[in-house]
């Protein structure tokens, strides 16, 4: 971790500390709000074990509604009072259970994690039950006209956007990524499920007046949501294993391309690291690199898995596999953006390249890179026609093709990777 990562760790924890000293004992477990912290309480430590992961070191759980709910009801103390125990114990099992099932987390790492989540997560709901008084909100929340679910709402989003930002920013700083670059990609990573918890804190509040009782219909709405965006995100990644899967079954036709496209995706992770490229542009340029060769299911076997060099018409038939892929990955929402990196991946800086004939930055960037690590591969990897160029003719083949047929940025950052020692795996 670095000293700016360290210094805004101890912030957000201190930070933590002082809030639940402050608001923790201003509730009476056994007299105020008995009836509602021991359900809420269950609800929420239960939401935050299952939580979802949409994305590494980012994760979704039901438990703001709960939290959110809690300060509609009873204000800040209320909320710190089933937020404190619910997270911190939750996060005790979740990262004993990760420290027993791995060899690489140590238990200062598990101590850190668990200090972290449970300040940042305390500091984002203390931060919005203050700002939920200051604009007008009343503890107990009451729903009489349509101005008074204005403060509720505000609340929420600010809840959302407060979570996102501190865990944007101890990621950003450790990792050395732009803090808007991840703060964006974060954001842009929740999906619609997540705004249903907005309601259901309302839900929670109304419920709460009518009958404590009535909460387990709440519970049954939680769970619902919990599992509506779990099957969501599961869907995306089972469609794209399933054609990481295809992938497969044409290594068993041609099993040149299917290592090709394994290693050329591991070093296109590697080159946008190394350029600092934002991560959701990233991850479409990833994905992209791992299916780039999906069209040579339309190449015919004599043609694809020819011994020798291809003529003039069999390179014709070979050069439609880029707009073969694309037409595959268009329509999925899943390949968006990921269609015009497969496309253009064989187009040349200089214009020479195919399907398009476009040129310098013309290509899109996600294309310039996979190709790079196409070519490097290409390189150093026996083809039909010839043998294996060694690191040092291959290095100095493509520093003359920088500037030429492959963008000079994209060729330098290939080059420091190398230089770094990078083994196929490293990426990060």
């Amino acid at each position: 971790m670095s000293f700016k990562a360290k210094c805004f760790f101890w912030l957000v924890v201190t930070s933590g500390v002082i809030l639940g000293y402050l608001y923790f004992p201003r509730v009476d477990y056994f007299t105020e709000h008995f009836t509602l912290i021991l359900p809420l309480l269950a609800f929420s430590f239960f939401a935050e074990i299952y939580e979802i992961d949409i994305l590494p070191d980012h994760a979704v759980s039901a438990s703001a509604a709960v939290y959110l709910g809690a300060i509609f009801v009873g204000g800040v103390p209320l909320a710190l009072a089933v937020c404190l125990p619910a997270i911190f114990l939750s996060e005790v099992v979740v990262r004993s259970m990760g420290f027993w099932e791995s060899d690489q987390i140590s238990i200062s790492l598990c101590l850190e994690r668990i200090a972290f989540n449970t300040a940042q997560i305390l500091s984002s709901v203390a931060v919005s039950g203050l700002a939920f008084e200051l604009i007008g909100g009343r503890t107990p929340a009451a729903f009489n006209a349509i101005s008074d679910y204005g403060p509720p709402f505000i609340t929420f989003f600010l809840y959302i956007i407060l979570n996102v930002s501190l865990v944007s920013a101890i990621v950003s700083l450790s990792e050395g990524e732009n803090f808007l670059h991840q703060l964006k990609f974060s954001l842009k990573s929740l999906h619609i499920q997540v705004l249903s918890l907005g309601v259901l804190s309302i839900l929670i509040a109304v419920t709460y007046e009518s009958s404590t009782w009535n909460l387990l219909l709440i519970a049954v709405l939680l769970l619902l949501v919990n599992t509506s965006l779990k099957n969501y995100i599961n869907l995306k990644r089972q469609a794209k294993r399933t054609f990481e899967k295809i992938m497969d079954l044409l290594g068993k036709r041609d099993p040149y391309t299917h290592e090709h496209s394994e290693s050329v995706g591991d070093l296109t992770e590697a080159i946008a690291d190394q350029m600092k490229i934002n991560p959701d542009r990233k991850e479409d340029i990833v994905s992209a690199a791992r299916v780039h060769d999906i069209g040579k299911l339309g190449i015919p076997d004599d043609v694809l898995l020819k011994k020798g060099s291809l003529n003039e018409e069999e390179w014709d038939t070979m050069e439609e596999h880029p707009v073969l892929g694309a037409d595959i990955l268009s329509g999925l929402a899943i390949y968006e953006n990921s269609v015009d990196v497969v496309r253009h991946e064989h187009e040349r800086w200089d214009g020479s390249g195919y399907p398009d004939g476009l040129s310098g930055e013309e290509i899109p960037l996600g294309s310039r890179i996979v190709a790079v690590a196409d070519v490097w591969n290409a390189l150093t990897t026996k083809r039909p026609y010839r043998g294996p160029l060694s690191k040092e003719e291959a290095r100095e083949e493509i520093k003359e093709m920088g500037g030429e047929k492959l963008d000079q940025e994209v060729v330098d950052a290939l080059l420091q990777v190398l230089d770094s020692g990078w083994e196929r795996g490293e990426a990060g």
